[in-house]
């Protein structure tokens, strides 16, 4: 190893008490229990910049057709709607947890344990399927 061989793996080592506080901004999953809190504030600020109106009460986010809110182990998404985009196999990405969509896919919940690239285009074919109803 050169002499940057250690770069990103001492940076981690380094910053290991941050990667939760990250994994709300992308890109960290490393198991462990989601950060309901932080995952929350992620989803707000991808759902208003998607152009959706939401309205926080302490650790419940309401918006037009769902609602989020803070567990022990991540943020629990409740989403209605008809027909929506989603199937079974949605709900078994890395940084999802308990996910059920029911029969008629009108309703889907799933807790979010991490908040990267699957969690945000998740949630991106909600917004759009929805703009598109």
């Amino acid at each position: 190893m050169g002499k940057d061989g250690r770069g990103l793996d001492h940076l981690m080592e380094q910053n290991e008490t941050e990667l939760d506080f990250l994994s709300a901004y992308g890109g960290v999953d490393d198991g462990k229990k989601g950060d309901g809190h932080a995952l929350l504030s992620a989803l707000q600020r991808f759902l208003r910049a998607g152009g959706l109106e939401t309205d926080l009460n302490d650790s419940t986010l309401n918006f037009a057709w769902g609602s989020a809110r803070v567990e022990d182990d991540g943020c629990r998404l409740v989403v209605s709607g008809e027909h929506l985009p989603l199937v079974d196999s949605d709900l078994m990405v890395a940084g999802f947890s308990d996910g059920h969509l029911n029969a008629e896919r009108s309703e889907v919940s799933v807790l979010l344990t991490a908040w990267s690239m699957e969690q945000r285009r998740f949630v991106e074919r909600l917004v759009e399927h929805h703009a598109d109803a």
